[in-house]
């Protein structure tokens, strides 16, 4: 350049400034824009995975709501079982029941298990979970409206040699009626049991059979009750134990010290009120009645085989249903025809 003049110098001088300018300023700036676009690059890239993560926690909050509207059907379908089946309190529950709705003549319950079938599962294994049902069968009995009710006792009309009280013995004659059907108890009252036990829980509770069985008087009324319990291996809910048919609610520690069970055939205990009650011979091997007392039971069948004119004498009617020459009217004194039916009724029956 030392050839060259001042002013050719210079030219050169300057177009090396523009040159470098135009370097300085090119090579940044196709930098910066690579870096832009790894950048965009990179941005797209995490969008797409947040996309992809939110559609996952969108997925997993769908699961999840799945699995609780699941767990939410299968408690209720294991609160329609019993969580725990125990005999005692079962048939302690259904008896209270029956008491409750007047029905005290009790004659005969008993338990026992109905077999279920397996829960095949889809792939052709046995479910781990089962059913379990369990029956109890009940009889009582109705009244006949004339024989003295036995519940809760009269007191005994014996004294203490055997031998019957005759005032005793003409007080229970005059409490005692005859209305026919009118007067006779159970049928209504038995049924009003079943409807309560059945509808305190429909769905693990089953009236299964009621049947009657017609007797001299009276009506024997016989109930299957089913009850319906699972075992299930992984429970989802928390079962309910605070039904009386689930857990025990009866009273414990009671003294039986001058109690007993059943009719005897003599009454022995110094300390009982029954003391010295005794059944003669017919009424231990002839007479059932459940519901009457067994001196109920016994006179009756003295009126019947002793007076000559079987069931109508001792009701005191005529053969036309009438009351017969002499006889007493019938505790339904404002209507006497109802005598006259209703000994039509005892006289078909017995």
């Amino acid at each position: 350049m030392n050839n060259l003049g001042n002013r050719e110098r210079n030219i050169a001088i300057i177009f090396l400034i523009i040159f470098v300018c135009v370097i300085l300023y090119v090579f940044p700036i196709r930098m910066l824009s690579n870096s832009t676009e790894e950048l965009k690059a990179q941005q797209a890239a995490l969008q797409a995975q947040k996309d992809y993560y939110d559609a996952l926690a969108s997925q997993n909050e769908a699961t999840r709501a799945e699995i609780e509207s699941i767990e939410a059907d299968i408690s209720v379908l294991e609160a329609t079982f019993l969580p725990e089946i125990n005999s005692e309190c079962l048939k302690q529950w259904v008896l209270s029941v029956f008491e409750s709705n007047n029905c005290p003549y009790l004659v005969e319950a008993t338990t026992y298990d109905v077999a279920s079938p397996d829960i095949t599962l889809p792939d052709g294994t046995l479910a781990d979970d089962n059913v379990v049902i369990k029956a109890i069968d009940v009889t009582y009995s109705t009244t006949d409206g004339w024989n003295v009710p036995s519940y809760n006792g009269t007191g005994s009309i014996y004294n203490e040699e055997g031998i019957p009280d005759a005032g005793l013995l003409e007080a229970q004659m005059a409490d005692r009626h005859y209305e026919g059907m009118y007067s006779r108890q159970g049928y209504d009252e038995f049924l009003n049991a079943l409807v309560q036990i059945e509808g305190t829980n429909p769905d693990c509770i089953k009236v299964v059979k009621i049947a009657a069985e017609e007797q001299s008087g009276f009506v024997l009324l016989h109930a299957t009750i089913n009850f319906y319990g699972a075992t299930f291996i992984d429970r989802v809910s928390e079962p309910d134990t605070t039904a009386p048919y689930v857990s025990w609610h009866g009273m414990t520690g009671i003294a039986t010290d001058h109690g007993f069970i059943g009719q005897p055939f003599y009454v022995d205990d110094t300390g009982s009120e029954w003391y010295g009650a005794h059944m003669d011979d017919a009424d231990a091997a002839n007479l059932d009645r459940p519901f009457a007392t067994y001196y109920s039971a016994q006179t009756w069948a003295n009126l019947v085989n002793g007076n000559g004119n079987g069931v109508m004498g001792a009701l005191g009617l005529s053969e036309d249903g009438g009351l017969a020459p002499g006889a007493g009217t019938s505790a339904n004194d404002e209507n006497p025809d109802d005598a006259g039916d209703d000994g039509d009724v005892d006289a078909d029956e017995n």
